[in-house]
């Protein structure tokens, strides 16, 4: 019988254990420890970690620097503020809507992307011109609301219909719970399925990937599929939260780049990076707020501080916060065991070779 302590083998895997806990105790908690207004910043927060989360998904473990999740985002709003909000379909069947209409148009996206062979930077800029493009129908698309956008109005409240009006716990345990359920979700995928195994190896070097058997281009598509189709729930919720949606609300390139830079600070291509990131990006929001700062200075001091961590990680560390925090447990407590012999590494190319992963 496996041992389920075998993944605490070592010094880092124990307090990353410790704090991982530690976290979800508070996470669970914080509602009640916080007046109402205080959980609607949680509720954002764990939106921004969801946000990055699910764009390190194609952006983190593929290498894809995609800016078209702002259409995934603006789509999940969308679909909520017109199937919900003008012709009352069930709130959770708009966010399955919007799910399935955003991971068929990155499942696209990335075909159309790879037949031109473009690398990581052309595909940030022809993902930014269609995300560009989706702004402008919204904006002049009556359908859509065009630059007045759509209002919610209605009465029902409650988790059967995604909405509360005056207690924000709600939402904050919903997406709680989807960040939970999506990040246990990909770390089991990433470390048992052929097709998450093979993610890195694209990432690393796509040619190398396919000389081993890896379907490079069709894996790179399912990503994308699934990391934008799940980047709609982020739209779907935060169009409920505020009640209101119009493209300058979730169509702006900023929060494409939010959710680029904030998955990269954090450490793209690891688990609790983006999510930390994203955490950490909400609390400093909400402490210029504390200063009487207006809306629009926060946003610039925001990307002021996106400049600075950005130069920090240049200068000590390129990976990101969570590969700094790993090398610090490491000076401290030690590896806790040798690094893997070479036939560990041999068996695992090994694997690509014989075609087990595709």
């Amino acid at each position: 019988m496996t041992n389920p302590l075998r993944y605490l083998d070592t010094p880092l895997r124990r307090v990353n254990a410790v704090v991982v806990t530690a976290a979800l105790a508070f996470a669970l908690v914080y509602p009640f420890l916080v007046p109402p207004p205080m959980i609607g910043v949680g509720f954002v927060a764990l939106l921004y970690a969801l946000r990055n989360f699910t764009w390190n998904i194609a952006g983190g473990y593929v290498g894809q620097l995609s800016l078209s999740h702002i259409v995934a985002f603006g789509t999940g709003a969308f679909s909520v503020a017109v199937l919900t909000w003008r012709h009352e379909v069930n709130a959770w069947i708009a966010l399955v809507v919007g799910v399935l209409i955003s991971a068929v148009v990155g499942f696209l996206i990335s075909l159309l992307m790879s037949r031109f062979g473009v690398n990581a930077f052309f595909l940030a800029l022809g993902t930014l011109a269609l995300s560009l493009a989706a702004a402008g129908v919204a904006a002049s698309w009556t359908f859509l609301g065009d630059t007045n956008g759509i209002s919610y109005s209605g009465t029902e409240e409650g988790f059967a219909h995604l909405q509360w009006y005056v207690d924000p716990s709600g939402f904050y345990y919903t997406t709680l719970g989807f960040l939970v359920v999506i990040t246990i979700g990909i770390a089991a995928l990433m470390r048992f399925t052929h097709f998450g195994r093979s993610l890195p190896f694209i990432r690393e070097d796509p040619v190398i990937a396919a000389s081993m058997g890896i379907r490079v281009v069709r894996n790179q598509a399912l990503a994308m599929a699934l990391s934008m189709g799940l980047t709609s729930i982020a739209g779907t919720l935060i169009a409920q939260y505020v009640q209101i949606v119009s493209y300058e609300s979730v169509l702006t390139v900023e929060i494409g780049v939010a959710m680029m830079v904030g998955s990269i600070i954090g450490g793209a291509g690891t688990l609790a990076g983006p999510i930390v990131a994203g955490i950490g990006i909400a609390v400093l929001e909400e402490f210029l707020r504390s200063f009487a700062v207006s809306s629009a200075n926060v946003s610039s001091y925001t990307q002021i501080a996106y400049a600075v961590v950005v130069i920090l990680l240049l200068r000590f560390g390129t990976g990101g916060i969570m590969p700094l925090w790993e090398a610090g447990v490491r000076a401290v407590f030690g590896t806790g065991r040798k690094p893997p012999a070479v036939p560990e590494q041999e068996q695992r190319v090994g694997e690509l070779v014989d075609g087990r992963v595709g």
